[in-house]
C-alpha cells in the first residue's frame, strides 16, 4: 500500500489515511470519478462502430 503525502492530481497535502492510500484528495477523487463516468457514456457500443471501405 502506497502512503502518498500529496495529491497526485493537484499537489495539495493529504491528511486523511484513506486519501493517502488512494493518492488523491476527496475533491480530486470526485472529479476523476465524474470524468470517468462521462467518458464511459461517450463510448460507442461495439455493435455501433462504423465499418466501411474508408476505415
Amino acid at each position: 500500500m502506497s502512503d502518498v503525502r500529496r495529491c497526485t492530481v493537484c499537489g495539495r497535502p493529504l491528511r486523511d489515511p484513506a486519501s493517502r492510500a488512494r493518492g488523491t484528495g476527496p475533491v480530486c477523487a470526485r472529479k476523476l470519478r465524474k470524468m470517468s463516468r462521462r467518458a464511459r457514456r461517450q463510448l460507442l457500443p461495439v455493435d455501433d462502430v462504423p465499418t466501411g471501405p474508408y476505415l
